[in-house]
C-alpha cells in the first residue's frame, strides 16, 4: 500500500473495532502503525501516524470500559495522552489541516479532564478555539470542563463566573456556525444542551454577566509593574481562577488559598497558632511569585546589569549567553520544578502516607516504596482534583519511574539536572545549530537556545501553578468529605488573618 492507502486502511480498522470492541482489530491496527512509523513519512505524515496510534488506544480504552472508572491507573489512557502530545509536539503538526489540529488539541484536552486535570484541558481547549474560534467539540467540552472547575472553587463570586463562561461556551457549542467534524453531532449536540439548561436552572445568568466586571482590576502603577502584570495574565501565571479564561485584568492577583482545614486535638500541640500546613503553602507560594517575577526579568532584560560588568568570561565562539539575566531564568525554572517536590512533600503530610521525607518526589509519593504500584489509599479514591495532581505527576520523566504521559518529559528532566548538577550551555536562540554542530560538542553538557529555555520555564512554572490550584483543591474536597461522614461533630473554629502587605517589607540593618 501507498501511505495515504495505509492510513486509510488504518483508521477504517480502528473504527470498525471499535464498533464492534474487538480487542484484536485494534492491537493490529497498533502493529500497523509501528510499521508504518519505520517507512520515510514526512513531518506531516509521522504528527498523523501519532494521531492514528492515539485513537487507537482511545479505541482500547473503551473496549477496557476505562473512562467510566474511577481507577487511577489507566495504560490505555496513558499511552492515548502521550501518543497526543506527540502528535501536538510533532515539527508536523502545524501542515495538518486546521481541524484535524483542533481534534488533536480537543482530545487531548477532553482527556486532561477526564483524569482530573480540568486547569490543563481548559487551555488546551483554548489553543484549538485559537485555531477555529467556532469549533464545537472544544467550546462544548470546555464548558463541561469549566462547569467541573468552578465547583472546586470556594469564591461565591468567581464560581459564578466560571459558570457563566461554562454556559456561554455550551451556547456557543450549539450555534448555527458552530463547526461539528462529525458527519451526525444530534448526541453530542443533545448532551451539550443538557449541561446548558442545568447550568441556566442553578445560575442567575443575567446576573452573574452584569456583576463578572473581568476589565476591572488591579494592573500596577509603573510602566514595568503594568508589563509584569500583563506578562503573567498572558501567559497564565497568576494563581487565581479567572487567569483560566484569559488575560483579564481581574484576574491579576494571587488569591489561592488553603481550605479551611480540621485537625484532632491530639494533632495540635501549639492549639494556639494555625496548622503548619497554612505556613508551608504560603512558602510555596512565596517561591512561585518571586520565581515567576525571576522569570519574567530574566526575558524582558535587555540592557547588561551592572552586577555583570567586571566579570571575566571566556568567549567560546559559539555564541553564549552568560548574564544576570540569563541566571534568572535557570533559577525560576529550578524553583518552579522543585516545587512539584515540595506539593509532594504536601501531600504526604495531609494524606499521612508515612514517607520518608528525604526521598519524596513529585513522581514517587504516590508509589509504595521502592516499587511501580500504586498505594492502595488511592487506588479508586473519589477525589477528582487529587487524580488530577497524580496524573500531572506523570508528566514528569524520572530515572526510576520512567513512564509518562507528556512527549518532552524527558527533555524537561534532563534540563533540571543539568541546571541542579552539570552543565546547560545556553547559546543565543538562533546559534544552537552552530553550537550542536561545532566540533567536540557533544558529550559534554547540554545545548539549548535561550528562546527554547525560556519556553521550557513558562511550562515549568504553568506545571507549578497546576500543582497548587490540584493540592488546594484536594484538601478542600477531602475536608468536605470528612465534614459529611461526620455529621454534627463539634468543632471549634479558629479564625486565619491575611498577612499584612507592609509585614513583607525587610527592615534595613
Amino acid at each position: 500500500m501507498t501511505i495515504d492507502e495505509a492510513f486509510a486502511h488504518i483508521g477504517q480498522l480502528i473504527d470498525d473495532a471499535f464498533d464492534a470492541s474487538f480487542e484484536r482489530g485494534v492491537k493490529r491496527a497498533l502493529f500497523l502503525l509501528d510499521d508504518l512509523a519505520n517507512r520515510s513519512l514526512t513531518d506531516e505524515q509521522g504528527a498523523l501516524c501519532e494521531y492514528f496510534r492515539a485513537n487507537a488506544w482511545s479505541a482500547q480504552a473503551h473496549i477496557a470500559n476505562i473512562r467510566q472508572s474511577w481507577s487511577w491507573e489507566a495504560p490505555e489512557l496513558q499511552e492515548e495522552m502521550l501518543a497526543l502530545s506527540r502528535a501536538a509536539n510533532h515539527p508536523g503538526f502545524k501542515s495538518l489541516d486546521k481541524v484535524r489540529r483542533c481534534q488533536i488539541l480537543t482530545n487531548h484536552a477532553n482527556l486532561l479532564n477526564t483524569v482530573g486535570r480540568s486547569i490543563d484541558a481548559i487551555a488546551g481547549w483554548g489553543a484549538a478555539l485559537k485555531i477555529i474560534p467556532n469549533f464545537a467539540m472544544a467550546l462544548g467540552n470546555r464548558g463541561a470542563g469549566l462547569r467541573h472547575y468552578a465547583g472546586m472553587v470556594r469564591d461565591n463570586r468567581e464560581r459564578a463566573i466560571l459558570a457563566l463562561h461554562a454556559h456561554d461556551s455550551l451556547h456557543a457549542a450549539m450555534a448555527p456556525d458552530a463547526v461539528y467534524e462529525s458527519v451526525d453531532p444530534t448526541e453530542v449536540f443533545l448532551r451539550f444542551a443538557e449541561m446548558e439548561r442545568g447550568l441556566a436552572g442553578a445560575l442567575d445568568v443575567v446576573a452573574a454577566r452584569e456583576a463578572q466586571q473581568l476589565g476591572v482590576g488591579y494592573m500596577g502603577r509603573t510602566k514595568i509593574d503594568r508589563a509584569y502584570r500583563l506578562w503573567c495574565l498572558e501567559h497564565r501565571l497568576f494563581l487565581c481562577p479567572l487567569n483560566d479564561l484569559g488575560p483579564h485584568p481581574a484576574a491579576a492577583i494571587d488569591n489561592l488559598v488553603l481550605p479551611p482545614i480540621t485537625e484532632g486535638m491530639d494533632e495540635r500541640p501549639n492549639g494556639y497558632l494555625p496548622p503548619p500546613i497554612f505556613g508551608f503553602f504560603n512558602q510555596m507560594k512565596q517561591e512561585y511569585a518571586s520565581a515567576r517575577f525571576m522569570l519574567f526579568e530574566g526575558m524582558s532584560s535587555t540592557r547588561v546589569h551592572f552586577s555583570d560588568r567586571g566579570v571575566a568570561l571566556t568567549d567560546t565562539l559559539d555564541y553564549p549567553l552568560y548574564s544576570l539575566a540569563s541566571e534568572r531564568i535557570r533559577t525560576a525554572y529550578r524553583v518552579a520544578y522543585s516545587l512539584l517536590d515540595k506539593v509532594a512533600f504536601l501531600v504526604n503530610h495531609y494524606w499521612k502516607l508515612g514517607k520518608v521525607p528525604e526521598r519524596i518526589s513529585f513522581k514517587n509519593v504516590w508509589m509504595v516504596e521502592n516499587k511501580q504500584r500504586l498505594l492502595p489509599q488511592f487506588e479508586s479514591r473519589s477525589n477528582w482534583p487529587l487524580r488530577g495532581l497524580y496524573w500531572l505527576s506523570k508528566e514528569l520523566f524520572d530515572n526510576q519511574l520512567k513512564q509518562t504521559t507528556a512527549a518532552d518529559a524527558r527533555e524537561l528532566h534532563a534540563i533540571r539536572n543539568a541546571l541542579e548538577h552539570t552543565y546547560l550551555r545556553v547559546n543565543e536562540g538562533w546559534a544552537k545549530p552552530l553550537a550542536i554542530a561545532a566540533p567536540g560538542s557533544s558529550g559534554f553538557g547540554i545545548v539549548i537556545g535561550s528562546d527554547e529555555l525560556e519556553a521550557k520555564a513558562i511550562r515549568v512554572m504553568q506545571m507549578a501553578r497546576s500543582a497548587l490550584f490540584y493540592a488546594s483543591f484536594a484538601i478542600g474536597h477531602e475536608e468536605l468529605e470528612n465534614e459529611r461522614a461526620n455529621p454534627g461533630q463539634l468543632v471549634g473554629a479558629m479564625p486565619v488573618f491575611r498577612l499584612q502587605e507592609k509585614r513583607k517589607r525587610r527592615d534595613p540593618l
